[in-house]
């Protein structure tokens, strides 16, 4: 009874809560255009992002010790394996592993009782919600060349969708964005090599200090993370991603930024602000780069360091995007 209790308070509040607990079909709405499909224009950013992503993290090696990788200040890691297997006996595979959360149901006992025909309305909603999502916990896509799975494991495995105690656990992490608290978020990619057959299963799962926050703007308009130590940003830049990994050798990071100035501008600046801060550039690379007109990819060394700047412009927002990378030798 207490749940009707917090219901009639905020009804539609209790209702967004646990819409946002599909957090999966989330993620997909979030990149889904108005436009098309949502699973294609999902599946489209996914194997852009995917297949673009630092070579750094994965080093065409196998790798069962977890690797661990920082987000937007997000503590999450990641491991690389091959199978011979298809996607879809992958996919499978892992489906079975992160078997769906049990989901509740307000009883028609209690639904009788309520009188408030829109706290009514607003449970019986909140029943086709659930019903739902005892059949859709998982996000699945699948093509002859790549393959996705998410899913949320829950630290309580017994927690029911549904229940008061949901209701009142996402409604605490809605607030403070901490849902690592409340489980860990899974994804598994697989990426058909068509040379060699063998099929990249990349495992990410994130940790308990998982905070959705990091992934919003904050008054400054810069996503979760920190910038390079002695790379200088571009003025009034923000922050889209930062990403870090200790590997065995170096620590790597990536820090993604969106600005003003046209290409030419962020060229020069970065030309000029490099070489004050102590960095060299390499002849050779310099060189190639003259020959391709490729004047907007750059190259930095410094003890025991080494940089890319990639500068380009947004086509769609006329913004434009800066892509910093940097390396370094953990012996330096």
């Amino acid at each position: 009874m207490r749940l009707i209790k917090i219901l009639s308070c905020r009804p539609v509040k209790a209702f967004i809560i646990c819409i946002i607990s599909f957090t999966i079909i989330w993620f997909g709405m979030v990149f889904g255009p108005d436009e098309n499909s949502v699973e294609a224009k999902v599946f489209e950013r996914l194997t852009f992002y995917t297949k673009s992503m630092p070579q750094y993290l994965f080093d065409d090696q196998i790798t069962s010790e977890p690797r661990k990788v920082i987000v937007n200040g997000n503590t999450s890691y990641l491991t690389v394996g091959k199978s011979k297997d298809d996607i879809s006996k992958i996919l499978n595979f892992y489906a079975k592993r992160y078997p769906p959360q049990p989901v509740g149901k307000i009883d028609d006992a209690i639904l009788k009782k309520v009188n408030d025909r829109k706290l009514k309305q607003c449970m019986i909603n909140m029943n086709e919600v659930l019903e739902c999502m005892s059949e859709s916990q998982h996000f699945r896509m699948e093509r002859d060349d790549f393959g996705f799975f998410g899913a949320i494991e829950f630290h309580n495995a017994d927690l029911t969708l549904g229940s008061e105690k949901f209701v009142e656990k996402y409604e605490k992490a809605m607030t403070t964005g901490e849902f690592g608290k409340i489980g860990t978020g899974r994804i598994v990619i697989a990426l058909k090599n068509p040379g060699t057959q063998d099929t990249r299963i990349i495992n990410l799962w994130t940790d308990r200090d998982f905070n959705l926050k990091n992934f919003l703007p904050d008054t400054k308009g810069d996503m979760g993370g920190k910038d390079i130590p002695g790379v200088p940003r571009y003025p009034g830049s923000r922050r889209l991603l930062a990403i870090e990994q200790e590997n065995t050798l170096t620590y790597d990071t990536l820090v993604s930024y969106e600005g003003g100035g046209g290409v030419v501008g962020n060229i020069l600046f970065y030309h000029s602000r490099m070489e004050d801060a102590g960095w060299k550039t390499d002849p050779i690379f310099e060189k190639v780069i003259l020959e391709q007109s490729m004047e907007n990819f750059m190259f930095y060394t410094r003890k025991g360091r080494e940089c890319t700047i990639h500068i380009q412009e947004d086509e769609n927002t006329g913004k434009i995007v800066t892509t910093i990378t940097n390396r370094e030798m953990k012996n330096s």
